[in-house]
């Protein structure tokens, strides 16, 4: 079993480090040993000496972004603008205006990396049997802002909202709103009337 590190690639010091251990006469196998990499990272450090007299990385070496920095400002502007959009449509809206293709995790770790989170909106009692939640990307500390706030009712068809109440002292009778389910907006301005 090899006790070799498994790295590939060395720091610029280090390779500069190998380079003078190269030019003080000792072998490429003892470079290795003394560094812990295989002797092949010590001999492309090396030829990379002698073809560029540096011993550090080329430029442009390394895995390629997923997408461009403009794009990346693209995708947190479209999130910024449509903020119930999940990284799924982000995803088809960027390959659909800049024809690239990025994965849903990269989507994700961009977002995150400006401070965009999915959040799902605050938990309120819907009488509708779809009570789909839909998450929001927003920054932090923006929980109550009202513009985050959407208040839809889907299919909203008929039924009747029944309010009653009850306490130690006794009993309320029942209090039937009519005019469809009942809102935050529309509890504050009944809430004489249910009291």
């Amino acid at each position: 079993m090899s006790t070799m590190s498994q790295r590939s690639h060395l720091t610029d010091s280090e390779g500069w480090r190998v380079v003078g251990m190269l030019e003080g006469g000792q072998t490429q196998a003892e470079v290795a040993k003394a560094i812990g990499v295989s002797q092949n990272v010590i001999s492309r450090i090396w030829n990379r000496f002698l073809e560029t007299r540096s011993a550090g990385r080329r430029p442009g070496q390394g895995r390629r972004l997923a997408a461009t920095p403009n794009e990346d400002r693209y995708l947190v502007l479209t999130a910024r603008r449509h903020r119930n959009m999940n990284a799924t449509l982000l995803q088809q809206h960027l390959r659909s205006a800049t024809g690239t293709t990025v994965s849903i995790q990269t989507i994700r770790n961009r977002l995150h990396g400006v401070g965009l989170y999915a959040h799902r909106p605050m938990s309120c009692f819907s009488v509708h049997p779809d009570n789909r939640r839909i998450f929001i990307w927003r920054d932090r500390c923006s929980r109550n802002n009202p513009a985050f706030v959407h208040e839809s009712v889907r299919f909203g068809g008929g039924g009747v909202l029944v309010y009653g109440g009850i306490s130690i002292d006794g009993r309320r009778d029942p209090y039937i709103i009519r005019d469809g389910p009942l809102t935050a907006r529309q509890y504050r301005d009944r809430s004489s009337d249910l009291l």
